[in-house]
Order: structure tokens, then sequence, then C-alpha cells
């Protein structure tokens, strides 16, 4: 592993847009719901989270800030993998 990209959004940020979408689109999947998000993310932050820890220490994290729009987001990822094509 050369890089590990921490795509750093608040988990509330991320339970609206699931409510919003399925507002907007009348539903989704059916795995696609609040509930289902929050318990992802209780295992996001038991099993996953401590990951970045090993890997900051290993200088490999790279954190990207996904509160900010799209074209930003894909801006910054671009800056971290850009290094990385051979």
């Amino acid at each position: 592993i050369d890089v590990v990209i921490e795509l750093r959004v608040r988990d509330e940020v991320l339970v609206n847009r699931i409510v919003q979408r399925s507002r907007e689109t009348g539903g989704g999947r059916a795995d696609d719901t609040p509930e289902t998000l929050r318990n992802r993310l209780v295992v996001y932050h038991k099993n996953t989270l401590p990951l970045l820890d090993f890997y900051s220490a290993q200088g490999k994290l790279e954190v990207v800030d996904g509160m900010v729009p799209i074209p930003e987001v894909s801006t910054q990822i671009g800056r971290v993998l850009k290094p990385l094509k051979r």
C-alpha cells in the first residue's frame, strides 16, 4: 500500500444525505437507510478508524476534506494520486 486516503465527512452529514436522497428519489436500495448507515458508521469507528493511526505512522495517510464540493474532492484526490502514477 503506497497511500491511504481518508475521505473525511461528518457522520450526521452522511445520514442527512441518505435522508435527502430518499426523499428526492422516493426511496433507494433497501439497505440505503439512515439506520443502516448509522450501523455501518459504528462498525467503521470500531474496526476501520483505528487503522488510520497505523497508516499515519507510516506516512501513508492522506486526508481529503469530503465536506467541500465534489469537484474539489476530486482535485484533492488527484493531488494525492498524481505522484503515484507510473
